[in-house]
């Protein structure tokens, strides 16, 4: 352990987490070395795709935005992770070229440095929804010069009380922004039973990643919290492979469904992750050999919501869109992660938020209040968006906090 835990810390880059916990941390398990190769490989993919002659858009590769361009026979590729592994140099770019401001989040100018690295080689249409960032609802204006159609779907957050009349236009509004987008990617292609297919599949999926969470309860150390990450990164856009990833799921249940009672079952201080889907990768090699386990898991993928497949399948995407309590500063929401945190027996949370991200900063002090009055531990992170090595600092206070998590365990075991 003492070795393995010597070369994780060597290494530099998120690349470089991933291929470790590939080749080493992993080498038991060929579903997640898969998950991880899907990662590695899911931009690239894109690229030889869209090169190839096959149809790619950009978009943020969740749940309505694939399933929509899946049904259309488009590869949608999740332009959150264009750079999560790609170049060191976006961040600076973004700043020096396109004169972004030092605070704005690190996420959305690694984005926009490296859709102006990679001008021409990849797809150069953009799918976008103006509710999910500010921030990239102005930097994707600056792309337009360079050779992008971006198309932005002009909705926002759906209210929690209001009138049926309002609920009524908010959702004609959605429906009709939908349509909109129908035919700027594909015009004369739509067919709702694809669609419906599509929607169908998804649920499919959610549920065997649900059966992943409770199998994993049983043996939280066989998968780490990395890949399990990673994982869940790509339960909507499925790496642009959706039959691979599938198969990849249904692989690691069936690992998980052979082992013995008590493998993979070492004591840990059982954790929840909320807000971003963390970039500094080795804070979760810091929780894992710090003693702890991310089992539940509150992050913009929504993998408990399914979409109504009995009705018109657009309607059903803006039901989903409207219904997503999951996320947001809503004391719901806060209530819906302890009741996760109940079902997995986690006794701390690690909140995450990117630098520069308001939205999520304000987020996370709030939910941070809520859990502080119902006496849960929690510890608030404020990482970058930045390809590279994470501070010292961070690990060490993530580390700290786990192993008073662990110590906490332990004592209460033997009292």
């Amino acid at each position: 352990m003492a070795e393995q835990s010597k070369s994780s810390t060597e290494n530099k880059t998120q690349l470089d987490h991933v291929i470790y916990s590939r080749d080493v941390v992993h080498k038991h398990s060929k579903a997640t070395q898969n998950i991880l190769n899907l990662c590695i490989d899911y931009i690239d993919y894109c690229k030889r795709a869209f090169q190839e002659g096959k149809e790619v858009i950009w978009t943020s590769g969740m749940g309505t935005d694939s399933s929509l361009f899946y049904s259309l026979g488009i590869i949608p590729a999740s332009f959150t992770e264009i750079g999560r592994l790609c170049s060191a140099d976006a961040v600076v770019l973004a700043e020096d070229f396109f004169q972004v401001p030092n605070e704005t989040c690190a996420m959305v100018k690694s984005d926009l440095g490296e859709f102006y690295l990679q001008r021409g080689t990849i797809a150069n249409r953009l799918f976008y929804s103006s509710k999910a960032c500010e921030p990239y609802n102005v930097a994707f204006q600056l792309i337009e010069d360079y050779g992008y159609d971006v198309h932005v779907m002009d909705v926002g957050f759906g209210p929690k009380k209001a009138s049926q009349e309002r609920i009524d236009n908010i959702k004609k509004h959605y429906r009709d922004e939908y349509i909109k987008a129908i035919e700027w990617a594909a015009p004369g292609r739509y067919d709702p039973e694809k669609l419906r297919t599509e929607l169908v599949f998804y649920n499919k999926i959610q549920r065997k990643i649900r059966t992943i969470f409770n199998l994993r309860a049983y043996h939280p150390t066989y998968i780490g919290s990395l890949p399990m990450m990673l994982l869940l990164m790509g339960n909507a856009h499925y790496f642009g492979k959706p039959l691979e990833y599938e198969a990849t799921l249904d692989r690691l249940i069936e690992e998980l469904s052979d082992l013995k009672p008590g493998e993979y079952h070492d004591e840990k201080a059982i954790l929840c992750w909320s807000g971003a889907r963390g970039q500094e990768f080795n804070i979760f090699e810091a929780i894992d050999e710090a003693g702890g386990a991310v089992l539940s898991w509150n992050i913009p993928n929504n993998t408990v919501h399914e979409f109504n497949t009995e009705i018109d399948p657009i309607d059903a995407l803006v039901e989903f869109e409207l219904g997503d309590l999951i996320s947001g500063t809503s004391e719901n929401a806060s209530r819906y992660i302890i009741k996760d945190m109940e079902k997995y027996n986690a006794t701390g949370v690690i909140f995450y938020a990117y630098l520069g991200c308001s939205f999520a900063t304000i987020d996370i002090e709030l939910k941070r209040k809520y859990f502080k009055e119902h006496n849960i531990p929690g510890l608030s992170l404020i990482g970058s968006f930045d390809v590279g090595a994470v501070t010292g600092q961070v690990t060490t206070r993530v580390r700290a906090f786990v192993e008073m998590l662990a110590k906490q365990h332990k004592e209460s075991k033997t009292a």
